[in-house]
């Protein structure tokens, strides 16, 4: 049960794609790199530090490599040009360096990821903040049309566990869509495999239309948010839109619109930047003792894991309307003291199902995971320790 409601890359291009970059560096390696020092010529006149360095890590993800892993890489490169025992690590590091001279001089820069300024404006993304999001966010650019009314999926920035996703409605010329009171009747959506949609069924979702400039014309942002209870990221998605309507101020009366089915579906192509920390510490609820398993933190939202045979005992007993969870986030402390509490959260649910329960808590701005010093669950508190790989 939930207290919300229940709800690859291909192999053969990606050898293909390895073969059109090593042809390239064959190619130009004599002529482009041989008095180079750190690579810098290749990349485009007037891009910025932080510019160079986003080019350079996505192109990076792009043949399979991460920063850290060519840093030896880089200084035998630096220090000359390797022999035919050192061939390999030239090949991953001129690749690179080809991948930041085609995104930063063709049409391939247009890959090169910069946060919608309304996901910035919402979270309070900061231009540093932006870079080391980059890797949580992905550009979707799906759209659907039915009876004039257009519905496009934007941007979205998500975890392993939750996400958030910026729409585009666009209504036909003179059909007000005004701020605040216009909504969908329904919004059904799915998660799973590429293959079919299997995926989480424990997830909570809600969708809010944002304040634009104009709140009487045609077009409107929404914005909606989600948490599941097992990863999404790397899943497909399908999301549902009925009936475009709106809320009649004082009345309680909620008119239809445009009656009709928008729908919407691609794959969720970016990495869960979260950071998972294991704990394997009891907590005692309600005279019974679970096992906190693992939290897991990302800049917008906090995962924790549980065990035990209560939450079985929970599951399979009738809840009292009203009641809360019986295991809440009641505070994250910051390095400095700061305090921060579920009025600092955006939403937050609860899924537990057998002997296991899931807490998901989405945040109004982002968080700084390298200066979170323990979360508190109840009146316990737990100090994070040395994260591990995901």
């Amino acid at each position: 049960m939930s207290s919300r409601d229940e709800i690859i890359q291909n192999e053969g291009s990606q050898i293909k794609g390895e073969y059109r970059i090593d042809e390239m560096v064959d190619q130009i390696y004599d002529e482009e790199t041989m008095s180079m020092d750190d690579g810098s010529e290749l990349l485009a006149d007037g891009l910025t530090e932080e510019e160079k360095e986003r080019i350079l890590n996505l192109a990076l993800r792009k043949i399979g490599k991460h920063p850290e892993q060519v840093e030896n890489e880089r200084t035998v490169f630096v220090q000359g040009r390797p022999d035919k025992a050192g061939g390999r690590r030239r090949r991953i590091l001129v690749a690179a360096l080809v991948a930041v001279f085609a995104f930063a001089t063709t049409a391939f820069a247009a890959e090169v990821f910069q946060w919608d300024v309304r996901i910035s404006e919402f979270f309070g993304i900061s231009d540093q903040d932006g870079g080391e999001l980059t890797g949580g966010g992905m550009n979707v650019g799906v759209s659907t049309e039915n009876k004039g009314v257009t519905v496009k999926a934007v941007q979205a920035i998500g975890d392993g566990t939750n996400l958030y996703i910026l729409f585009d409605v666009t209504a036909p010329e003179g059909q007000v869509i005004s701020y605040p009171d216009a909504s969908f009747e329904m919004i059904r959506l799915r998660i799973g495999e590429l293959g079919g949609l299997d995926g989480p069924t424990g997830m909570g979702y809600g969708c809010t239309m944002l304040e634009d400039d104009n709140d009487k014309d045609n077009k409107a942002t929404f914005l909606l948010s989600m948490e599941a209870d097992k990863k999404i990221n790397n899943k497909k998605i399908n999301i549902e839109f009925e009936n475009l309507r709106h809320y009649i101020t004082g009345s309680g009366e909620m008119i239809t619109d445009v009656p009709g089915k928008w729908e919407l579906e691609w794959k969720l192509d970016y990495e869960d930047i979260s950071t998972k920390f294991t704990i394997g510490k009891e907590l005692a609820v309600n005279g019974k003792t679970i096992d906190v398993d693992s939290i897991s933190i990302s800049p917008i939202a906090l995962n924790i894991r549980m065990s035990g045979g209560y939450f079985r005992e929970l599951d399979a007993a009738p809840r009292t309307p009203g009641e809360g969870e019986p295991v809440q986030i009641t505070a994250i402390t910051m390095k400095d003291g700061t305090v921060l509490t579920q009025q600092d959260a955006l939403s937050w649910g609860c899924s537990t199902r057998d002997s296991e329960s899931v807490i998901n808590m989405q945040m109004k701005k982002l968080l700084d995971t390298d200066q979170i010093r323990s979360v508190t669950l109840n009146d316990t508190e737990f100090l994070l320790p040395q994260p591990q790989e995901q």
